[in-house]
């Protein structure tokens, strides 16, 4: 916490020491990327990328110039994100998979350092699952598994402990007249942990939780307003 209060104290101070290079920072992204899903906290990392993740955010925040060519950003992050947990076993020699698709309204903060062309972030926040499905392919039953279903806000709700998806994510982006980013970036999603007595409970094979990292690339579009250039 003491660093945490330090590092906020310096920040502030960047900004208060330079107010007449603050600016209001607007954007839009895009990003595309491929998800590896680990299930029941088997292991750190997921053992293949199996499925692709896509969504787009609005930024608005504040911009500083600490010289001509370096800055800092400060952004509220706020979008659409579409996840995906693909899953496989080997169940006595028979194949089953399990894929898991949400749609989130996303919310989060973003702090970025400019160097001459480039940006480095860092950020996180919280994804808010409101629908996806849920899919069973299992041929180790007496009869092969093969079902889709729907899943609405009150489904995911019972399906998890806390319906929530704490998200971390840091990117690397190259500006292109100053206006257009193209970067990668990795996300990695804290795990969903399953109510085990809840709805789907008798079917998943997961029992424990799921949990994503995600490697893509991002576009966008910034632009900065009320700054003295």
């Amino acid at each position: 916490m003491k660093k945490f209060l330090l590092f906020t104290l310096l920040i502030s101070s960047i900004f208060y020491y330079n107010l007449s290079a603050v600016s209001v920072s607007l954007g839009f992204l895009g990003q595309f990327g491929m998800s590896g899903a680990i299930a029941d906290s088997a292991s750190k990392l997921p053992s293949s990328f199996r499925d692709f993740d896509m969504g787009y955010s609005f930024l608005v925040g504040m911009r500083n110039d600490i010289t001509h060519n370096t800055g800092i950003s400060i952004l509220l992050d706020i979008g659409y994100y579409h996840d995906s947990y693909a899953l496989k076993y080997d169940i006595n020699g028979n194949r089953a998979t399990e894929n898991y698709q949400f749609d989130s309204f996303m919310i989060g903060g973003v702090f970025k350092f400019h160097f001459f062309f480039m940006s480095l972030s860092g950020g996180g926040g919280v994804k808010i699952p409101i629908g996806g499905t849920y899919r069973l392919e299992d041929s180790s039953l007496e009869y092969a598994h093969n079902r889709r279903y729907y899943l609405d806000r009150g489904d995911i709700s019972d399906i998890f402990e806390n319906a929530l998806i704490p998200y971390v994510k840091f990117s690397l982006d190259f500006h292109i007249l100053n206006y257009l980013l193209i970067g990668v970036y990795v996300n990695y999603d804290f795990a969903l942990n399953f109510n085990n007595n809840g709805y789907l409970s008798d079917i998943r094979i997961a029992n424990k939780s799921i949990s994503s990292l995600d490697l893509g690339l991002q576009f966008g579009y910034f632009f900065n307003v009320l700054g003295n250039r």
